[in-house]
């Protein structure tokens, strides 16, 4: 089959999840079997060793096994963290028919929603199993090292319940992973016998066909496919793989393939490389076609919007203005865009006008998570507006919107319909109501929305706190919301609350050498004495470190701590 052919969907080829066939008795320790029936009660079960997938392969079939196997033969192009996730959904729904239904449909937004969403999601599936389960991950070692994929599996195991295990064979087992197994006490099983032969499960995909072009070194090949498939797989929420895809290109290909300058726009964006991002605009703009060149200022327009930077987004959007593509989704865009920006410079009623035109464009193009965002924003002009009836009527919208797409209401867009919310609950003088979608807002906003929509959350929650008498927390939301915008130089609306609120923002104080040694490994959820081993430091030096930390940062707690470092750019 052509890739270019290849389906741009969900699916995932149905000879990933079937149990291969035993090749004779490659193991022929029944130990090792009874061993991995025992081990009922742990919710990770590691088998290493070159006969790992064909000792799992036997486990069904143990007499005292009576629990429902899930199959997931694993191939390189798994290491895509949501890639791997719609592969385990798929898995598990070989035993329990339509499991994980709401987890799939949010694995479009991307990596964001892994850990707050689509995680939590499949565990509390998990837990309704009317029949114990085990899915098994067979191949893990050919997702390479694949720190991500083990990351979300260790969160995963956290919420487990004791309805799924999850069994790992692997002849190799990434670093990543053995931790995980490690820190969890997870048995880890020994197999010997023959390896198993290499097979590739899906050899008809892009990932298969870019990956044979480039052992080959066909560059052109590689920049002909990706050009063709970008888009959907974005669209899947499959970031990592197509930012691997444009790393993999040789800049003369690149440089060959119109088709790509988007997709490589994005990923300089995405990647933070302003530099080469506006190399990029400057060479698109004087040899691409309009098309090409109009989605790609609108993708720059919304890279300064999420940053904070209002004047260069203004700036994006007149260029993009000399554009008139017969594009439902540029105008869609535009119109959103240019919303945002009147909106956030404080012009409510432009801005109203905007996002109504987004609104009626999305609609007309089936575009539901663009309808989500006008909606919200309309729904939040209308509140602010003391228009309680419109706002009450776009947020009934947005309830229907959710009930069709699961994914609407969890991607970041969401953020505006949570905060409109909230601010009608403030306003009418409901504060203590008023906290739950504020920080529902919030969460949202943390999942890649623009820096002023993660701010305004935080400016509204210390002000509803401070109304309800919680003085240390309105003064730590003020502190959070004006660390974040240090380094904007547009405030827009938010000028005044930040000023009443922060006048002189936080000190920012240095930390040592061994102090950044020490916060670059509080996000992985090491001990502080693992800290220590790590870094070949007393626990008590490390404890040292930490209070240390937590003064200069202002933080209270080790992940308000690891929060306000991200915001700094510290980690």
């Amino acid at each position: 089959m052509d890739v270019a052919l290849a389906s741009p969907g969900d699916a995932v080829a149905p000879t990933k999840l079937h149990v291969p066939a035993r090749r004779g008795a490659l193991v022929s320790r029944d130990v090792l079997v009874d061993r991995l029936v025992a081990a009922r009660d742990a919710r990770l079960v590691l088998v290493t060793g070159a006969g790992a997938s064909a000792l799992l392969a036997r486990w069904p079939d143990a007499p005292a096994e009576n629990r429902a196997f899930a199959w997931l033969s694993l191939d390189p192009e798994d290491a895509d963290p949501v890639r791997f996730w719609r592969c385990a959904i798929a898995a598990l729904r070989t035993v329990h028919a339509g499991f994980g239904a709401q987890a799939a449909a949010l694995l479009r937004i991307g990596e964001p929603a892994l850990a707050p969403a689509v995680l939590p999601l499949i565990a509390a599936e998990a837990a309704t199993l009317e029949r114990p389960a085990v899915l098994v991950l067979d191949g893990f070692g050919t997702l390479g090292e694949a720190p991500e994929v083990s990351a979300t599996l260790d969160r995963l195991l956290v919420r487990l319940p004791p309805t799924l295990t999850v069994a790992v064979a692997a002849e190799q087992a990434p670093a990543a992973l053995e931790e995980v197994a490690r820190r969890r006490g997870s048995p880890t099983i020994v197999a010997g016998g023959a390896p198993a032969r290499a097979r590739a499960r899906t050899p008809d995909t892009p990932a298969a066909a870019i990956a044979a072009a480039l052992a080959a070194g066909d560059h052109e090949r590689v920049a002909t496919v990706v050009a063709q498939q970008w888009e959907a797989t974005l669209h899947r929420g499959e970031h990592a793989t197509v930012a691997g895809w444009v790393g993999a290109l040789s800049a003369a290909a690149a440089d060959a393939e119109p088709g790509l300058w988007p997709v490589r726009l994005w990923a300089a964006l995405d990647a933070g490389r302003p530099g080469e991002a506006e190399r990029l605009l400057a060479t698109g703009e004087a040899t691409l076609p309009r098309a090409i060149r109009a989605r790609g200022l609108l993708l720059h327009a919304f890279d300064a919007f999420r940053r904070g930077h209002l004047a260069t987004m203004a700036q994006s959007l007149d260029r993009a203005s000399a554009f008139d593509p017969q594009d439902g989704f540029w105008h869609t865009a535009d119109a959103q865009l240019r919303g945002l920006e009147a909106f956030w410079r404080g012009h409510p009623r432009v801005a109203h006008r905007h996002f109504a035109r987004a609104a009626g464009l999305a609609e007309i193009h089936d575009d539901r998570i663009a309808l989500a965002y006008a909606t919200g924003y309309l729904a939040l002009v209308a509140a602010e507006g003391s228009d309680r009836d419109g706002a009450r009527r776009r947020l009934g919208r947005l309830e229907d919107l959710r009930d069709d797409d699961p994914a609407a209401g969890e991607h970041a867009v969401a953020c505006a319909g949570a905060l409109a919310e909230g601010r009608m609950l403030e306003l009418a003088g409901a504060c203590e109501s008023a906290v739950a979608p504020l920080q529902r807002a919030l969460a949202l906003a943390d999942r890649g929305a623009g820096l002023h929509e993660r701010a305004e959350p935080l400016l509204r929650l210390a002000t509803v706190h401070r109304a309800c008498g919680r003085a240390d927390e309105a003064a730590d939301c003020d502190a959070r919301a004006a660390l974040l915008l240090a380094g904007c130089g547009d405030h827009g609306r938010l000028a005044g609350p930040l000023a009443a609120a922060a006048p002189a923002g936080l000190p920012r104080e240095t930390l040592s050498p061994s102090e950044l040694a020490v916060l670059r490994l509080l996000p992985t959820g090491l001990s502080q004495r693992e800290i220590g081993a790590e870094l070949f430091l007393s626990v008590n030096t490390v404890k040292t470190h930490c209070r240390n930390i937590y003064i200069k940062l202002h933080a209270g707690s080790r992940e308000q701590a690891v929060a306000r470092a991200r915001h700094q750019g510290m980690l």
